[in-house]
């Protein structure tokens, strides 16, 4: 026969189990809230890029003369071969469209929310993912995003998410370098050797203590 005694032992015993599994669910909880955010929250109305700006596709293009200029070999910009502004020009013209997201939403809270292009190519070939060094954070102003499709290395056609017209034109001149920035960026990754010297190996390590 159980004694009344022990019962509310095992009783105090099982509230307490249940209240320190709880707790530690609250925990737990509040823990991945606070590293990752809106974990489970969906993207946003500003992450939807519908609206045409005709206004900006010539401030792109002058970005686009401003970027091949400063790909280009010159004395401000050492390192550079011959190639390279043939190389800029070239790669630009095969572009069909750029186009900038936020990983997890413009309005999003989570850490490392960067800001990536998805690059689509005249030949059909679709790149995504690729990394512009920014970020959107949701405890500020939506990130500007941007649609751009061009012909033969020129924007013709832009699309926003609507958060220009918040301010001035002038404000989004970095937006527009970091776009055509990031697309380069991405090709001299995968052409390296068309815009600079190629990477010494170890041949060329051990020849050059050999001469010293």
């Amino acid at each position: 026969m159980t004694l009344p005694i022990e019962n509310n032992k095992k009783s105090k015993n099982t509230r307490i189990l249940i209240l320190a599994v709880f707790s530690g669910l609250l925990f737990v909880s509040v823990f991945f809230f606070a590293l990752y955010g809106d974990f489970f929250t969906s993207k946003s109305e500003y992450d939807t890029i519908v609206i045409e700006n005709p206004k900006i596709i010539e401030m792109f293009n002058t970005e686009i003369i401003n970027e091949i200029n400063d790909h280009t070999k010159s004395d401000f910009n050492p390192g550079y071969i011959e190639s390279s502004k043939q190389q800029t020009i070239y790669f630009l013209s095969t572009i069909k469209s750029i186009e900038s997201f936020a990983r997890y939403g413009v309005t999003s809270k989570r850490p490392r929310n960067n800001i990536e292009l998805k690059i689509t190519f005249n030949n059909g070939k679709i790149v995504n993912e690729v990394y512009t060094g920014t970020s959107s954070s949701g405890y500020m102003e939506p990130s500007l995003l941007l649609k751009v499709f061009m012909e033969n290395g020129k924007a013709t056609k832009v699309l926003t998410n609507g958060i220009e017209k918040n301010g001035s034109p002038d404000w989004i001149v970095n937006d527009l370098k970091t776009l055509i920035h990031s697309s380069i960026s991405y090709d001299i990754g995968k052409n390296h050797d068309a815009y600079f010297l190629p990477n010494k190996t170890q041949q060329d390590f051990d020849k050059e203590w050999k001469d010293k």
